[in-house]
């Protein structure tokens, strides 16, 4: 259930990200006139949500926090994987594998360390974006 909750929550960050750039600066959008009026029915509730800054902040935080995991976690499985690699080839020269090693291990190791993290990270977007305003933990309290 977590995991399916996770990897919904880390879909919508992705998407988020790939429209964020053209909402952030998009202009009023206006509507045509309808023709023919009809009675509303059931009116969507009125839902606050966190304040602009709030959104920044979540947003900030979470390009931080993915790129961090992803680089340490590329850079570590590299260098294990060459390692690997040329213990694993020794007898035959050491580089060949320290070089496919090396390849692997850095593709293992964003995964490893980047998957994880991109989860949590959208998880905690998602949780700001959906809080209300001045209730998340980007919040100003300077009290």
């Amino acid at each position: 259930m977590i995991v399916r909750k996770a990897a919904v929550t880390a879909g919508m960050a992705v998407a988020a990200m790939g429209l964020a750039a053209g909402v952030s600066h998009a202009g009023p959008v206006v509507a045509p006139t309808p023709a023919v009026t009809s009675p509303a029915s059931g009116t969507l509730p009125f839902h606050d949500v966190a304040s602009r800054e709030e959104n920044d902040r979540a947003f900030a935080q979470f390009g931080a926090q993915v790129g961090i995991a992803v680089t340490v976690g590329s850079l570590v499985g590299t260098m294990a994987g060459a390692g690997i690699g040329c213990i694993a080839t020794l007898p035959a020269g050491c580089v060949a594998g320290m070089v496919t090693g090396a390849g692997i291990g850095g593709v293992v190791g964003t995964i490893v360390a980047g998957g994880p993290t991109l989860g949590v990270s959208a998880y905690q977007l998602w949780e700001t974006y959906n809080a209300a305003p001045g209730t998340s933990m980007y919040a100003d309290r300077g009290d």
